[in-house]
């Protein structure tokens, strides 16, 4: 691209995805209604964690987190293949994303410029 050193591409790249692991976390909290960390529940939950029971709780997060993934439109396969490293996941495979469907505001159109 014309005047943008391919460094500048990389590096906004890297930090957009840093940012989207922050936020994929985040909304794996929320649809599990994981505890505060620090929390007496946490502190539970990450007491057991090296169990059998632990391991199948940090699976299930684990699928939670490729199933958002998925639904956003988000490729899953670096979890998938974090969770394959980490022993958490074997049997998974990795599916493309689907394309999420558009969603619209009212008042929206496709001539409408975005806000960036």
């Amino acid at each position: 691209m014309r005047g943008v050193p391919p460094e500048a591409i990389t590096e906004a790249a890297e930090a957009l995805a840093e940012k989207i692991d922050v936020l994929l976390e985040r909304a794996t909290d929320t649809v599990l209604g994981a505890p505060q960390p620090g929390s007496d529940a946490w502190q539970a939950a990450w007491a057991v964690r090296d169990t059998d029971a632990g391991r199948a709780e940090i699976a299930h997060r684990t699928r939670v987190k490729i199933a958002i993934a998925r639904a956003a439109g988000v490729d899953p396969r670096p979890e998938l293949e974090r969770a394959r490293r980490a022993g958490i996941l074997a049997e998974e495979t990795a599916e493309p994303p689907e394309k999420p469907k558009r969603r619209r505001r009212p008042g929206c159109s496709d001539g409408q410029l975005s806000m960036w």
